[in-house]
């Protein structure tokens, strides 16, 4: 391209107005032609910033990626447009990718002659600033989703509003029991929340601070402090509030939010009512799929015992028939948590509800044995007469307590966020307690018969567990939830206090009840066998309506919080989800890969 043109497209170039011929000359002087092919990236996002590009012909599209690491559509810029200059002015790394749609030919300009360009030009420097602030402060509140309700065209006019703030590390922004007019975003750096008798809060990129204030008039309980150096995006009250009144989305993901951290103080919201919430239709709203990594288990541990099983029968060795023990005792249980596990949209990490198994075993079979032999006093555990009613209670009292304590204890009740959460741990202590059971069983069978009858009892054992400990103590630990958690039911109706209780006697009265009558010892075996089958058809539906409501519930919240999910959900590969769980840094909540804030502590999720 004749080196007149270049000038005369940068003497027309409305950024350049103003600029001497000379300064032009010399700026043309180091400019490439370059040319690109479609789908030929001119940027590449985290890439170091050496140039810019002034768009000569084609369209480029203007991509990122947010937190959790998803491809966000930013831009898309015909001839004209100046790509690049962002990462020069703020001397940082590239923070988008830029695209060619179809051929582009662009003007390469090199950091040395883009800055002497904008230093010989005021107009241009100025322009530059304004542009690249908007962009930037666009391009985050497309990464902070908590926008993500607002269309992208008015998104950028509240770009427009929102102020950049940099604080130093030590910095107090807001002390403690003073009053907030401003809504917090952190766009880079990192920052601690702390509050009285609580442990400190790191709020880092993508989390945000202030909506409890702005949303109630109440004073600051936290003191919020910089922990390093950092960017703040600062939006005010009125523009806060007035955003919120126009979107019933977004003011919907804000009282949520507060639900979520501060649920005693929804009564004190000023904008905006409960009544406002939708309610998901209970036939008719789908659910994402549940996840079947248990299946992969259960064919591991299957396996394992099938073939443990066949070495102990063959080769009558002590060795086998112990590892036959072990994994026959725990090839039904751990599958069983596994699956429950699997309909869990929010879990928390499988290290903790491996505790919870593994401490259930380890503690409540002992102490169920030594209070039982308490209670039952004078009574050897061979002459337990399970045809007398008053036995097979005690049993069931005393087993589900332990079974219940220990978990509660591992699992403040606090923590138990959600309905799925008490059934995933209630299955997890139940679990723990039946595998030590069915070693013991087994063990007990092959020091009084062969390595047959030992097996003989594993299998039985296993096939029978979904009908057993795990079913009834989820079913209790969802009446403990029902009654202890400080939340109201986010599904259906508001319920009342002694509706919570109410549940709560049902539910631990029927757990027991379904023990009791597993335990009853019919004279007659074809009735012994009736009842069993009744006791775990009814264990069974039970369980299957509390984790219904508690995918709706959990779902419900996720839906809330992050609106945009339900529309990703549908355009998603099945089965992909499991592979993709996002990890909450704050309170370690497995959370689905569609989420970009965490529906149990609501802060942004980041992509390892």
């Amino acid at each position: 391209m004749p080196f007149n043109a270049i000038i005369d497209y940068l003497r027309d170039h409305p950024l350049l107005q103003g600029i001497p011929d000379d300064e032009l000359e010399h700026a043309a002087s180091s400019i490439e032609l370059v040319d690109f092919k479609d789908a030929q990236p001119l940027i590449i996002e985290g890439a170091p910033s050496k140039d810019c590009f002034f768009l000569w012909t084609g369209k480029v599209q203007v991509s990122s990626r947010n937190l959790v690491g998803k491809t966000m559509l930013l831009a898309e810029l015909g001839p004209g447009a100046l790509v690049g200059e962002m990462g020069l002015i703020r001397n940082e790394r590239r923070s988008a990718r830029v695209t060619a749609i179809g051929d582009v030919t662009a003007l390469r300009l090199e950091r040395q002659a883009f800055e002497r360009l904008a230093e010989s030009s005021p107009l241009f420097h100025e322009s530059l600033m304004l542009n690249v602030r908007i962009r930037m402060i666009h391009g985050m509140l497309r990464k902070a989703s908590i926008w993500s309700a607002i269309p992208d065209a008015e998104l950028r006019g509240l770009a427009e509003i929102t102020l950049i703030r940099k604080v130093a590390k030590g910095e107090e922004i807001i002390a403690e029991g003073s009053l907030v007019d401003q809504f917090f975003m952190v766009s880079k750096g990192r920052l601690e929340l702390r509050e009285e008798k609580k442990r400190k809060t790191v709020l880092r990129d993508g989390d945000f601070f202030g909506e409890r204030e702005l949303l109630t008039d109440l004073p600051s309980t936290s003191t919020l402090i910089a922990s390093e150096d950092s960017e703040l995006l600062v939006m005010g009250k009125s523009e806060f509030l007035c955003i919120l009144s126009y979107y019933a989305p977004v003011r919907l993901q804000f009282i949520e939010v507060l639900r979520i951290r501060a649920p005693q103080l929804i009564s004190q919201v000023t904008i905006g009512t409960e009544k406002e919430e939708p309610q998901l239709d209970k036939k008719n709203s789908p659910l994402p799929e549940a996840k079947d990594k248990w299946i992969d288990l259960l064919l591991w541990l299957g396996g394992g015992f099938l073939a443990f099983s066949m070495l102990a029968l063959f080769l009558h060795n002590s060795w086998w028939n112990i590892a036959a023990l072990i994994v026959g005792g725990i090839v039904g249980p751990v599958t069983f948590v596994a699956y429950v596990r699997s309909q869990q949209l929010l879990g928390f990490r499988q290290t903790r509800l491996g505790m919870v198994f593994v401490a259930t075993a380890a503690i409540a079979v002992p102490l169920a044995w030594i209070l039982e032999r308490m209670w039952l006093f004078n009574v050897k555990a061979e002459t337990f007469d399970f045809t007398q009613l008053s036995v097979p209670l005690s049993v069931a009292v005393i087993e589900e307590t332990v079974k219940l304590l220990v978990c509660v204890a591992l699992v403040r009740t606090k923590q138990m966020h959600f309905l799925m959460d008490a059934v995933v741990f209630g299955a997890a202590a139940g679990m723990g307690f039946a595998a030590v059971e069915s070693v013991i069983y087994g063990w007990t069978h092959l020091g009084q018969a062969s390595s047959l009858g030992m097996l003989s009892v594993l299998w039985m054992r296993a096939l029978l567990s979904p009908f057993g400990h795990g079913t009834w103590t989820a079913i209790a630990a969802a009446g403990i939830w029902y009654g202890t958690r400080s939340r109201e039911l986010i599904i259906g109706k508001n319920t009342k206090a002694w509706a919570r209780w109410r549940h709560t006697i049902s539910l631990l009265t029927l757990a027991i009840g379904l023990h009791m009558l597993w335990d009853y010892r019919f004279t007659n075996g074809f009735m012994k066998m009736g009842m069993m089958i009744a006791v775990g058809c009814v264990g069974l539906y039970l369980l299957y309506i509390l984790i219904r409501t508690g995918r709706r519930e959990e779902y419900h919240a996720l839906t809330v919080l992050n609106p945009y999910m339900q529309e990703e959900l549908k355009h998603d590969d099945q089965g992909t989800t499991a592979s993709k769980e996002l990890q909450c840094e704050a309170c370690g909540t497995m959370s689905p890969h569609d989420t970009r804030y965490c529906a149990r502590c609501g802060q942004a999720l980041r992509m390892k």
